[in-house]
Order: C-alpha cells, then sequence, then structure tokens
C-alpha cells in the first residue's frame, strides 16, 4: 500500500471513529475475567509491590491494593493533573493507605528506583508518544526478576499506531530493546468488549552473580 492511501485511510477512519481512540474498553472490574489471568500473570500475592501506570480513574489501583493487602504497597501513576486530582481524592475518600498516587511525565513513569515486584500497564503504551524513555524508567523501577505486563489492543490495520492501538510486535521489540526479557504474548486477552486485546509479559533480567 502506497503512504497516499494509506494516509487517506488514516483520514478517513480519525473521521469514522471520531472519539474511538479515548474508549479503551470497559472499566476494570475485580470479579472480570480479566483478574484471575492477571492474578496468575503477575504472581499476585500479600506483601508485593505493585505499580498501576496510566492508573485513570484506579479501579485497578483499587483491585491490586486489595491483593497485596496492607503489608504490600501499590504505586498508582497519572500525568493528567485533573484525572491525578480525581484519583488522589479517590484514594481518599477509600482510605487506601497502601497506595501512592504518583505524578508521571511524558518521558518518566516518576515511580523510585527497583520499588516494584510488578508493573502493569492497561491500555496505556498506544498513548505513548516516546516510548523509549519511558521503558527505560519501568525497567529501572522494578526489581531484578520483576515482571512487566503490557494490556493493549491492536489498531484497525497493522501499520497504524495511537489512540487506535499499537500492533503487538511493535510493543514486543520495543520492550525487548529497553532491556526486557520477553516472557509470553497472550492475543486472547479478555476485558474489552468484542473487540480483540493482548497481554504481552516480561521480566527484568536478574544479574548473573559471580561466586570468588
Amino acid at each position: 500500500m502506497g503512504k497516499a492511501s494509506a494516509a487517506a485511510i488514516a483520514s478517513v477512519l480519525a473521521v469514522v471513529c471520531t472519539g474511538c481512540g479515548n474508549w479503551s474498553g470497559f472499566g476494570f472490574r475485580a470479579d472480570g475475567a480479566e483478574m484471575p489471568r492477571l492474578k496468575q500473570v503477575l504472581g499476585l500475592k500479600a506483601g508485593m509491590v505493585m505499580a498501576d501506570v496510566g492508573a485513570g480513574k484506579g479501579e485497578l489501583t483499587f483491585v491490586l491494593a486489595g491483593e497485596v493487602g496492607p503489608s504490600g504497597r501499590v504505586f498508582s501513576t497519572e500525568i493528567d493533573p485533573a484525572r491525578l486530582k480525581r484519583l488522589r481524592e479517590a484514594v481518599g475518600a477509600a482510605r487506601l493507605a497502601n497506595v501512592t498516587v504518583v505524578e508521571a511525565q511524558s518521558r518518566e513513569t516518576g515511580l523510585p528506583p527497583e520499588c516494584c515486584d510488578a508493573i502493569v500497564l492497561r491500555r496505556v503504551y498506544h498513548h505513548l508518544a516516546d516510548p523509549a524513555p519511558v521503558n527505560a524508567s519501568l525497567l529501572r523501577s522494578l526489581r531484578p526478576g520483576g515482571v512487566l505486563a503490557i494490556i493493549d489492543m491492536p489498531p484497525p490495520f497493522s501499520w497504524l499506531r495511537g489512540s487506535l492501538g499499537v500492533p503487538a510486535q511493535a510493543v514486543v521489540d520495543e520492550i525487548k530493546a529497553s532491556g526486557f526479557e520477553p516472557l509470553q504474548l497472550m492475543n486472547d486477552w479478555p476485558g474489552r468488549g468484542p473487540l480483540g486485546s493482548y497481554c504481552a509479559v516480561f521480566r527484568k533480567p536478574v544479574a548473573n552473580l559471580r561466586i570468588q
């Protein structure tokens, strides 16, 4: 397909799907089909330290806070000031003492170094305009052996990227290039109604220890 044709199709999709890119699926539900699989992927248990990057309304944050319990912690990050304000208010109203709300930047998660056992980005990665520095920040924030889960949606055409989604292979290639080890790619991830979704799982390498 020529560049002109691709650009024309993209323009038509932008008009037809005005507002579609802002819909990334139904809100996260603790009793939904995603939760059992997410628990398995992240190895969720009491006492873990998690990060919900791009937390939005905080629905996933609240569920994770319940899973890790009072001995664990959830870092809940947002970049949009209005969403950040509402997130802080919601966490305060729910009296979640094990949740820390973090202001992120466009190229930086805002998370402390090696703070997390696992990090999840749910319907967030396709919004990243410059993913490389964000991926480097994610790597720094994970403890060695920590798990990163990217839940996102494929675009209607493989060459499209942006508000309509991001190809899974692009995510795998970019995260791997930042230093992560790919673990698995699940193309049948639930939680977005009739539309497709996937979960790509990675691990921060554990440094080889040499015995003196």
